[in-house]
């Protein structure tokens, strides 16, 4: 029987085989493509101003998105199959309850959705390709290991080491830990919103997934909240742009984690935590 220590250290374990997945699969996914861009000599040949010329380009950036989402979803799969072994969930008859419990996500899907009608800009099919196929692939990867793997993990001591609220709060605080890596290429600023953007969202996907077990309908809503915002600015799916906070921005992300927390709390306390825990065992 695993203690509360053991368990936290093979979490932050399955957190940095996470970032390792990302940064491997980012890696190898350019290497994949120079190789192919340039032949398989690329190393030896290519120069600083064939590469600068290629990271600048808009169909290398894209693919090199998109095989490097598949890339990391693949190495945190195995991480997961041969290291780890936590059962994930993905499909049961609790769909329409898991929507259910996450319906305020709509509170992000109408934002992205307003910013993205208010630009008007026209969208070529192959920016429409890329802005599905990355959403979908970081909504895969992100829940299966943030919600599935480490919710997984956290429930799977029969000697129940924390409540299930405080596990809600720690795969949210996962969640949002993934997204530092966006300091290497975003401000301070920008990521500290992100930081409590993603903080709300992973309570209320972690809430859902503890309850229904139904990691399905997270990934759709977390798909869906990325692809619309990276209709709105394609740019972002590369992390190139000029985006910007204010004050603002800080407030209101704030003020939604401050409401998804006390909706987390609240729901537990309401629903019978019995079951909940039989249902987990």
């Amino acid at each position: 029987m695993k203690d509360r220590r053991e368990i936290l250290f093979e979490s932050l374990l399955i957190l940095l085989s996470t970032i390792f997945s990302l940064v491997c699969g980012s890696i190898l996914a350019m290497l994949i493509l120079l190789s192919v861009y340039t032949g398989p000599n690329f190393l030896l040949g290519l120069s600083a101003t064939k590469y600068q010329s290629l990271i600048e380009n808009h169909l290398f950036l894209s693919w090199l998105t998109i095989l490097g989402e598949g890339l990391a979803l693949l190495f945190i799969w195995l991480f997961n199959n041969f290291l780890f072994k936590v059962k994930v969930f993905f499909l049961n008859k609790k769909f329409f309850r898991a929507l259910a419990i996450g319906s305020p996500v709509i509170i992000f899907i109408g934002i992205n959705l307003y910013v993205y009608l208010s630009k008007k800009s026209a969208i070529s099919f192959f920016d429409f390709f890329t802005a599905a196929s990355v959403s979908l692939l970081v909504g895969i990867f992100e829940e299966y290991a943030a919600r599935g793997m480490i919710i997984g993990k956290l429930e799977e001591s029969t000697a129940k080491n924390f409540s299930f609220f405080v596990t809600v709060i720690i795969s949210a605080i996962f969640f949002s830990a993934l997204h530092l890596i966006n300091l290497f290429s975003a401000s301070l600023e920008i990521t500290s919103v992100q930081i409590i953007y993603t903080s709300a969202l992973g309570i209320l996907f972690g809430l859902v997934y503890l309850v229904t077990k139904n990691l399905t309908v997270t990934i759709i809503s977390h798909t869906l909240i990325d692809f619309i915002a990276f209709m709105a600015d394609p740019k972002a799916i590369f992390g190139l742009g000029h985006p910007t906070v204010n004050l603002i921005d800080f407030v209101f992300n704030l003020t939604i984690l401050i409401i998804f927390f006390a909706y987390a709390k609240l729901f537990l306390k309401k629903i019978n935590l019995k079951k909940l825990q039989k249902n987990w065992n």
